[in-house]
């Protein structure tokens, strides 16, 4: 602990939020593959790799809640966010719960993505079905819709543009929830003098996107990489790595040079936000770099998901440690299993998104063919 002035309720509980919320890193990243795939799909283009978005989208943003749900202290009374959601302001109970209405729209974007996700499978699904056997010839030909031919396909076409444009707000809405979240915490003098970190962190969620992409993909083709897939999610990717490293150094010059005060009280942050720039410099570099040589993007997704985690890490659980008095820095004190607790919401939606791929195609197939 840095020697300083701090109140005394601080040592005995310095983190209210704990690290399984960390979880969130990688899960509200699902909202911003989901974006990505509904836009492809819209656009036309990025349509090979719409599918391996999609169905790391929803497995990831399905089991987004597990975050939250897990820290609370009487995880038991979770299901009162569904059933006694505060949505509409009264007079005994003014305004509204970002919390509930964040949960119905977490509900609302799933229903949808799941909706956009097999009308846009459909046509495959019918494909798939006419050489399965059993069970799975079943659950096939349930998927598909009664989509049997090219022009019913064109016709669920759409359908599925519909639900891609009418999922768009809930999941951008999910996308920005974090980092509203946060600087709306006006007990934290960190998150409260941070004015940049709605968006570096919105940013930075979107890169986490691009890398766990990247990573999947290198996994999946090995050595068949195809650059007509890779190449564009390469470049979004640099792009929001420079973003992040930019904006990041940007608040810390904006710090020094209008505010020494809160410059001298997030001290204790700033190494780890110089490693943050640095790491996502490299990944920015690596990404130029991947796309003339595409098995070094593997390089790519590792130093950025180093970089963000690290980011995440140090916005979420140190910028807590930081006093309200802003005079000290305390320590945490992590009980329990916590490591389980939150690596436990990531390892849920991995396991989602391998199911799924078992079912639904990780690559666009020409209807027809």
């Amino acid at each position: 602990m840095l020697p300083g002035y701090y109140f005394p309720n601080e040592a005995a509980e310095p983190l209210l939020w704990h690290p399984v919320l960390f979880a969130y890193t990688l899960l509200i990243s699902g909202a911003d593959l989901l974006i990505l795939a509904s836009l492809a799909y819209l656009s036309g283009s990025l349509r090979r790799a719409m599918p391996l978005m999609t169905m790391l989208g929803v497995g990831f943003f399905a089991v987004v809640l597990l975050g939250p749900l897990a820290d609370l202290r009487s995880a038991h009374r979770a299901p009162l966010i569904f059933t006694s959601a505060h949505l509409v302001s009264t007079p005994n109970n003014p305004g509204m719960s970002l919390i509930a209405l964040q949960t119905y729209a977490w509900a609302i974007a799933l229903v949808l993505s799941i909706v956009f996700a097999v009308l846009t499978f459909s046509y495959y699904s019918h494909q798939a079905s006419l050489t399965a056997t059993g069970v799975r010839r079943t659950v096939y030909q349930m998927f598909s819709l009664g989509v049997t031919t090219p022009e019913k396909y064109r016709r669920a076409g759409f359908a599925a543009k519909a639900v891609a444009v009418a999922m768009l707000l809930p999941l951008t809405l999910w996308g920005i929830y974090p980092a509203s979240m946060l600087f709306t915490q006006t007990w934290n003098p960190v998150w409260r003098g941070w004015p940049l970190l709605p968006v570096i962190y919105f940013a930075d969620t979107f890169v986490v996107a691009t890398a766990v992409f990247i990573l999947v993909y290198y996994l999946w083709r090995l050595k068949a990489i195809e650059r007509e897939i890779l190449s564009p999610i390469l470049k979004i990717h640099a792009a929001g790595s420079l973003s992040v490293a930019a904006l990041t150094g940007l608040q810390v010059a904006v710090w020094w040079l209008w505010s020494p005060s809160m410059a001298e009280m997030v001290t204790p942050l700033l190494p780890l936000m110089y490693a943050v720039i640095g790491l996502l410099l490299l990944s920015f570099f690596l990404s130029l770099l991947s796309i003339r040589y595409p098995l070094a993007s593997i390089a790519v997704s590792i130093v950025a998901l180093a970089g963000t985690l690290t980011n995440k890490w140090n916005i979420l659980i140190n910028g807590q440690l930081i006093s309200k008095t802003g005079l000290a820095f305390l320590e945490a004190e992590l009980h329990g299993p916590w490591v389980l607790e939150t690596v436990a919401p990531a390892a849920a939606g991995i396991a989602l998104f391998i199911l799924l791929s078992t079912v639904f195609p990780l690559e666009v197939r020409e209807h027809g063919q």
